[in-house]
């Protein structure tokens, strides 16, 4: 099934440039951490420009759409590559967020924190929304300059700097907020990448494999994606 039609060239260049967002290097976590101290910035002088500006550096969305890819191809060593990039990301991510929680100058509450403590199931409507815009970007050359604005609606990277913060406050329950978004984003965007990686034929029939094997490699985050859905649904 290959409604997007892609042509096998621009297939190639996608896989290619999955692959190489989704490796782990020094590059990618130093770039990150300019990001999340951008967004660290922002939130503590309750500034949505500056918090705009570290979602257009971040990182993080590449390797979840190589978390994606490796999943339905059944490509371990992408899979492994990526999730290792996202996750060792993710905790640098709330370290450096931490440690700039522990600055004076740092440590006031504003309308930016709050705001990304209490996630909602809009969140995720629009985290999916957003993640669904950004795999057809990448995947559609003619769409590809959009990413940008695209990667403002994707706020990965904010909710992990309000949870670093949080825990330097020791407001942990604002922390588990914080990074119940940024996972609720992860999840979605994962999902309907995924969709999204078969609909436009990225994948063989020999590369996904039985029904059963899908289901095996998707099991942990279906079980994510509805626990997620859940906490959303019983949000105050």
């Amino acid at each position: 099934m290959d409604l997007l039609s892609v042509d096998e060239r621009r297939k190639t260049e996608v896989r290619d440039d999955i692959t190489l967002g989704s490796t782990p290097k020094a590059t990618y976590y130093l770039l990150l951490s300019i990001s999340v101290l951008i967004a660290g910035f922002g939130v503590v002088t309750n500034s949505p420009a500056v918090v705009i500006g570290a979602m257009l550096v971040s990182p993080l969305m590449t390797p979840i759409f190589g978390i994606s890819l490796g999943l339905v191809r059944g490509n371990m060593p992408l899979f492994r590559k990526a999730f290792v990039a996202e996750f060792g990301g993710v905790l640098i991510a709330i370290v450096v967020a931490a440690i700039l929680g522990m600055f004076p100058f740092a440590q006031e509450v504003t309308p930016e924190m709050l705001s990304r403590t209490s996630p909602t199931l809009l969140d995720l409507l629009v985290a999916a929304l957003a993640g669904t815009a950004g795999c057809l970007a990448m995947i559609d050359a003619r769409i590809s300059p959009v990413l940008p604005g695209i990667a403002m609606a994707t706020a990965l990277t904010p909710p992990l700097a309000v949870c670093g913060l949080c825990v330097a406050f020791g407001a942990f329950e604002g922390a588990w907020g914080a990074f119940l978004l940024f996972f609720a984003n992860f999840l979605a965007i994962l999902a309907v990448s995924a969709a999204l990686f078969i609909v436009a034929g990225f994948v063989s029939r020999e590369e996904m494999g039985s029904g059963l094997s899908v289901l095996k490699r998707f099991l942990a985050p279906v079980i994510g994606l509805i626990l997620v859905t859940i906490l959303l649904t019983n949000a105050k």
